[in-house]
């Protein structure tokens, strides 16, 4: 089971007559897990339009396109549930997202709040400390003051929702839930790839490491072609109930 299928059960097995809503829901993938659910209307909300051709066409899911730093385009007690994956360390203001969230919510309904933690990165290389070096100041770059993204976001989400409750949202957290996927590919394209890739650029103004950085990627690529590379990251979702 990957990440969205993982939070798509946190939301619920059973989601008959619901109206739930995925934000920043990128091509789809937690849109279709929800659907698996039986839910009567899925609002897929995102800055672009990604969804995949056939979630399109379902006439369960409503497309609709958001600036989540704007607000969402939802009547206040909508919605039954609702996942935020990945979203919150890219927003100038992750407490007005959950005080947004809290208002389209019935009462009683649910949030799956959930986030990758970047600073957890794992990945197979035959060069220890150079791995080391990097996933920390991939992490540190990300959670630089000049950013719209936070490398240790996961680990703070119970926090957060603190901080909404503390601005007139208060939350019920019913759950926490940990995880790391393993992912073995490393080819163009892949989980590992992208979040390497990543990681390389955050290297890219410091040259000797930029220099050796190059080696890595390199490395990891030989590792994978003998079969012995492996990648993971911690993955944290909080389940908040409206109050």
């Amino acid at each position: 089971m990957g990440r969205h299928e993982r939070v798509a059960a946190l939301v619920g097995d059973d989601l008959a007559g619901q109206a739930v809503a995925d934000l920043g829901c990128g091509p789809g993938r937690t849109v279709r897990a929800l659907l698996a659910a039986g839910p009567a209307r899925v609002h897929a909300l995102d800055r672009a339009s990604g969804l995949d051709d056939d979630l399109l066409a379902d006439r369960r899911v409503r497309s609709r396109l958001a600036d989540l730093d704007d607000g969402l385009p939802l009547d206040d007690g909508v919605l039954d549930a609702a996942v935020s994956l990945n979203v919150v360390e890219h927003l100038a203001a992750p407490v007005d997202h959950l005080v947004d969230c809290h208002r389209v919510l019935r009462p009683g309904g649910r949030l799956v709040l959930a986030h990758s933690d970047w600073d957890t990165a794992l990945f197979t290389s035959t060069d220890d400390a150079l791995t080391r070096a990097l996933v920390d100041r991939f992490a540190a770059a990300a959670a630089g003051p000049s950013t719209r993204s936070d490398g240790f976001m996961g680990r703070k989400l119970p926090a957060l929702a603190d901080a909404s409750a503390a601005a007139g949202a208060p939350w019920e957290l019913t759950a926490v839930d940990v995880w790391a996927d393993p992912h073995r590919r490393f080819d163009d394209g892949s989980v590992a790839w992208k979040v390497a890739t990543a990681v390389l650029a955050a290297a890219a103004d410091d040259p000797s490491l930029a220099a050796r950085a190059a080696g890595w990627l390199e490395d990891l690529r030989a590792l994978a072609r003998a079969g012995q590379f492996l990648f993971a990251v911690t993955d944290v979702a909080v389940v908040l109930e409206r109050r």
